[in-house]
């Protein structure tokens, strides 16, 4: 005990409530203490209470009074700071620091802030403003940031100190500590944990008045009798509450945190996530159709891990769940972009190598380093300066272990659902009403206005930007405005050209603290890690991503939603016994094209390779046959007249005269219809061609990997969409 006494003696320098005081006089009653202002206060034993000894040499002084349990419910970091601001108010005040002559440091009273020296408040707090400046250049601010404090701002400490005294100095952001809550008792903090903890979303939210009643109902029944403070207990109960959520949807969301899929994770390696969105994109683009300007929407797919762009497309208002499917299929296959002089090639097939190597160092030869500023021993894309335009430029493929999207429609359907079970991927989503927490694709959505806004067609990211010649039709606008395939080929180059070798803030290259690192780099860098990536890659990759449609070949072929398909392909499978491809019935499984209904695609069980058979009336229509245009045909002429069911050969003769009649002068009413599946069945027939063409180039190059399946094998379960998987391996990671 004798450890902790402080003693207090005439002439001794104490805190008081007010501030600084000095002590007059010492007797068995109590002790006299003189305050800044010259009163003399006398304070009886009872009411004083022991505190720290602080040193005096620095500014700091024993601090006895009954304001105690105050001061001590502070951190040690608010203390010191308003003890810095009381000895600046007091020597504003008074001219001396600790407020009191006999307490004079060198160099007091200061004439600066002397009140004889007739300066105002005003005055003396703008010279004391100047001077904390001064002291926080030289290092002698006492490690206080004082370089904003202005003359208005020390008289308000003045004032405040005037009105609250010490208290009043205290910064109220370092006072809002849940140390109040500590003189609660346990009991009654824990009964309101309870209550609190019933609002998990499925009961109706009340008022902080019934928490508080439903906690004395609590206590009671348990048999306590406990008075908690009401303004600590108010603002505890607050606190618990504004956790637990203000809503029953917040609150479900924070009952789901930690359990469900409402949390980030770092991507380590490309590929971990992938994230995928749907924006509407901000320029115009020309429709032949229409005969004008319309809006279109971009889809993307983005690895996480390395900011690159794995898939694109330009889809036409509003993408639908085939569309986000396509995009899972572009983004599982590589690509590659060659420039050669002044022309520029599309994104093409990769073909199946057995390694991709993504440097643009020559064979056999050093690269060209000069002019680049860091080390480069191998390859000449560096951290500062991006390889040539020239040469083979390639987008890489991954195959996912998750897929992030939002709720949107397209990406919570069966199909896409169906799909993502088949490649068996893994699909958080983003809370609802929480687009952050797809925030990485979201923020790349706005670096896409620097390609919008180099289009003609840039209307601007909302109304108040757009010009006022924007959209209007005309043959001007045939010429100026991209078509959608003009578009999405523009997107890609922008992709490769410049998104990809623009410094990412967003990325720092592994072991070392440095940010700024391009997307392709970063992709080179965690490849050169992970050593080995697996991709599936088949040339008809493209028909593991259609839906599946099952139907019996009958001698007249093959007949899927009122339409009859038939090949000579077909041959020795229209009699096929019950159970050759599943066993409850004779059917065989279709892969079929909602955007290109013109033809089904099946996988020969003989031979392995797909087969196309034609619809048998396709040669007599020149029109953009997609699903949904074709139930909308079939729909209008069924309701016409009301004698008896039109038969199927009539229904089908109706589509294609009512196609061929709308194609030639297309009604005002139709003329979205018509656009939206005119550039979706382009789209699909550019699909098919480039799987075409990828199939003749493998079996040119590895005949014998040409044929998947093994002949003879008729179960399409067998063959798996990742029997038959590549992987590409960077030459450092080969070599080792």
């Amino acid at each position: 005990m004798k450890a902790n006494r402080i003693a207090v003696e005439q002439g001794a320098m104490v805190l008081t409530y007010d501030g600084t005081a000095v002590v007059v006089h010492v007797d068995v009653q109590g002790v006299e203490l003189r305050d800044v202002r010259g009163q003399v206060e006398w304070v009886p034993w009872p009411d004083v209470t022991m505190m720290q000894s602080l040193d005096p040499a620095v500014g700091e002084v024993p601090a006895l009074h009954s304001f105690a349990a105050e001061w001590e419910r502070l951190d040690d970091g608010a203390r010191e700071e308003a003890l810095f601001r009381l000895g600046i108010v007091q020597e504003i005040v008074t001219g001396f620091r600790h407020g009191h002559a006999d307490l004079a440091l060198p160099g007091e009273p200061n004439a600066t802030f002397d009140p004889a020296s007739g300066f105002s408040l005003t005055a003396r707090c703008e010279r004391m403003a100047k001077l904390l400046r001064h002291e926080a250049l030289t290092g002698r601010a006492g490690g206080f940031d004082v370089t904003q404090v202005s003359g208005r701002t020390l008289y308000k400490w003045v004032k405040a100190a005037e009105e609250g005294g010490l208290l009043g100095l205290v910064d109220q952001r370092r006072a809002r500590t849940t140390e109040v809550f500590s003189t609660i008792p346990l009991a009654w903090r824990q009964a309101a944990h309870e209550v609190v903890a019933d609002f998990d979303g499925d009961v109706s939210t009340v008022n902080l008045r019934e928490v508080h009643r439903r906690i004395k109902v609590r206590l009671h029944e348990a048999g306590h009798s406990i008075v908690a403070p009401q303004r600590a207990s108010g603002r505890f109960v607050a606190h618990l509450m504004r956790t637990r959520g203000a809503t029953t949807r917040a609150q479900r969301s924070n009952k789901l945190r930690g359990v469900a899929g409402t949390q980030s994770y770092a991507a380590m390696v490309p590929g971990q996530i992938v994230a995928i969105d749907v924006t509407r994109f901000d320029a115009m683009v020309w429709c032949p159709v229409r005969g004008g300007a319309c809006s279109v929407e971009v889809i993307s797919a983005m690895d996480v891990a390395t900011r690159v762009i794995l898939a694109l497309r330009v889809v036409p208002l509003s993408a639908n769940s085939h569309d986000a499917s396509l995009l899972m299929y572009d983004a599982m296959r590589p690509f590659s972009q060659v420039v050669e002089g002044t022309s520029v090639s599309d994104w093409a097939w990769a073909g199946v190598p057995e390694r991709i190597e993504f440097y643009s160092d020559a064979s056999g030869a050093e690269p060209d380093c000069s002019g680049v500023e860091v080390t480069c021993p191998r390859t000449c894309r560096s951290l500062r300066i991006a390889p040539g335009m020239q040469g083979e430029h390639l987008v890489p493929g991954v195959r996912p272990a998750a897929v992030r999207s939002d709720h949107g429609s397209i990406f919570l359907s069966p199909v896409f659902r169906h799909l993502l079970d088949r490649c068996g991927i893994d699909h958080p989503r983003s809370r609802r009403s929480h687009p952050i927490d797809n925030g990485i694709l979201e923020r790349y959505h706005e670096t896409l206005q620097r390609a919008a806004q180099q289009l003609p067609g840039y209307k601007g990211r909302n109304v108040s930007e757009r010009g006022r010649t924007v959209g209007l039709g005309g043959a001007d606008d045939a010429i100026t405005l991209l078509t959608a395939p003009e578009l999405e080929k523009f997107l890609r180059r922008w992709i490769v050209f410049d998104y990809h070798r623009q410094p990412h803030d967003g990325l720092q290259l592994p072991g070392t603290h440095r940010t700024g690192v391009r997307p392709i780099d970063m992709f080179d860098a965690l490849l050169k890690v992970t050593g080995r990536l697996h991709v599936p890659q088949r040339p008809d990759l493209l028909y593991d991503f259609l839906p599946t449609r099952w139907a019996t070949v009958g001698h007249s072929g093959v007949e899927l939603s009122g339409l009859t398909y038939d090949s000579p392909e077909l041959e020795g499978l229209r009699s096929a016994p019950k159970g050759t491809f599943r066993a409850e019935d004779r059917a065989m499984p279709f892969h079929y094209d909602p955007h290109d209904v013109n033809r089904i695609w099946f996988r020969h069980p003989d031979t392995g390779r797909i087969v196309e058979v034609p619809w048998r009336k396709a040669h007599l229509i020149d029109a953009p046959m997609t699903e949904t245009l074709v139930q909308h045909v079939r729909a209008a002429v069924q309701q016409r007249g009301s004698g008896p069911r039109p038969s199927r050969t009539a229904v089908e003769d109706e589509i294609i005269t009512e196609l061929g009649n709308l194609l030639k002068s297309v009604p005002k009413e139709w003329k979205k219809r018509i656009s939206t599946a005119t550039m979706r069945h382009e789209a699909a027939q550019r699909d098919h061609a480039e799987a075409d063409v990828a199939r003749t180039v493998a079996e040119i190059a590895t005949p014998e990997a040409a044929v998947n399946p093994a002949p003879g094998d008729r179960n399409p379960e067998s063959h798996p969409m990742w029997a038959d998987s590549w992987s590409y391996t960077p030459p450092e990671a080969e070599a080792g």
